[in-house]
């Protein structure tokens, strides 16, 4: 091989590995890579900064969520706490309501019991009155000679029994009324005594209810104060994640920036190339072998996972033939490298894929190559397309070809036949 040819082969190698990545490793493909030319694509200082800023943004970003998180938990806690207190509050609330009313039941029975104690000293005094009289009355006409008076003049023995029997009576009538009076007295006081006593305890639970609502009232300030302080907490903690959210979006824009850049220059090579190269989408050659995992005979023949067809994945990749092939290009219509155009067909039905060419050996199912169904995915060394049916594939060649339609499904070495629909 002339130094002409090389130098095309090793350029387009080269482009090559911003696609394919690590996926070369350990290929025909790294032969050329480790020739030195790799540095030339070398991640400038401008997106390794970059990328060093998106990192720590992005774990900056992971704190802050985490941070966010749990003042979250806290102020749902704070919450939690000032419904509970509040449950409180109503239940003080509605047992004072009911003391005020039990309250204001005793001091009604307290001025009752005054009006009943006054009444009964009332009565207990007329009682005294009536009886001083009659006591009076008896001793100033009780002298020794008007009793025997008496006795003499009575109309015999019968007759005076029944007189000395009166003043007996009068004066034990007189001692039992004052001694009931005494008594009912008595019971008013002690029924006073006991409302009054039933009234300090009253008071007393009065006393002991405006504290706890005090106290009560003093906490649902304080959480709520708390709960503000959370809501200031989580709005800055908030605005910071939004900070580095804008950090690596702008970061992550920069990467993309510098690895296009790459990219085009890679394109730019290629296609400065592609007039003394003949670079066919595949580095095996035709007629390649099959992998032995996937050689006739290997039995992998996987069901439908999707309710997309193969024949609907062929069907519409091969309204794209004849378009421009562009290296690293992501247009179907305007210009597609093979994985991209692998990509695309099957982003169309909603199915995510990679980007580069060698990462389609591990996603889908492992076909073996006699069950080869259109719709599969076919990889090569450095190329990957479609399976067609009848034995073609239609695939994004070369910057020469285009996409075509019209290879061997066995033109470069089969390393991996997956079938994802």
């Amino acid at each position: 091989m002339n130094q002409k040819w090389t130098r095309a082969i090793c350029t387009v190698l080269t482009s090559a590995l911003v696609f394919t990545g690590p996926a070369v490793e350990g290929t025909a493909f790294s032969g050329y890579i480790n020739s030195g030319l790799e540095k030339v694509y070398a991640k400038t200082q401008k997106q390794k900064d970059a990328e060093k800023k998106k990192s720590q943004a992005e774990q900056n970003l992971k704190d802050k969520k985490n941070e966010i998180n749990g003042l979250k938990d806290q102020q749902q806690t704070t919450a939690d706490d000032i419904k509970n207190k509040s449950a409180k509050l109503d239940e003080i609330l509605a047992a004072q309501k009911k003391l005020q009313k039990d309250i204001t039941n005793k001091q009604a029975e307290i001025e009752q019991n005054q009006k009943d104690l006054a009444a009964a000293q009332e009565k207990q005094q007329e009682q005294y009155d009536a009886m001083k009289k009659r006591i009076q009355f008896m001793y100033e006409n009780s002298a020794e000679d008007n009793i025997w008076t008496a006795i003499i003049e009575s109309n015999g023995i019968t007759d005076m029994l029944n007189r000395i029997e009166y003043v007996s009576d009068v004066y034990d009538s007189d001692r039992a009324l004052m001694d009931s009076y005494q008594a009912a007295v008595e019971q008013v006081k002690e029924i006073g005594t006991k409302l009054d006593n039933d009234m300090n305890e009253l008071t007393a639970m009065q006393d002991d209810y405006e504290k706890q609502q005090a106290d009560v009232e003093a906490a649902i300030v304080a959480l709520e104060n708390q709960k503000e302080q959370y809501a200031s907490q989580i709005a800055q903690a908030q605005q910071q994640a939004d900070n580095y959210q804008n950090i690596i979006t702008a970061q992550g824009k920069i990467i993309q920036e510098q690895e296009a850049a790459a990219a085009a220059a890679a394109a730019a090579r290629a296609n400065s190339s592609s007039s003394s190269s003949s670079y066919d989408g595949g580095g095996a050659g035709k007629g390649g072998s099959i992998a032995s995992d996937y050689a006739s005979g290997g039995g992998k023949n996987p069901s439908a996972s999707t309710g997309v067809s193969g024949s609907s994945v062929v069907s519409y990749a091969m309204q794209f033939v004849g378009n421009p092939y562009v290296w690293a290009g992501n247009s179907l219509t305007n210009g597609v490298d093979c994985s991209g155009f692998v990509h695309e067909v099957y982003a169309h039905f909603g199915i995510s894929t990679p980007r580069y060419s060698q990462a389609f050996k591990s996603v889908g199912q492992a076909v073996s190559f006699d069950n080869i169904q259109p719709g599969d995915v076919v990889v090569y060394p450095g190329h990957v397309a479609i399976y067609a049916g009848g034995g073609v594939i239609v695939e994004a060649q070369s910057t020469k070809a285009g996409i075509t339609a019209n290879r061997s499904v066995q033109c470069h070495t089969i390393l991996a036949i997956r079938r994802l629909v």
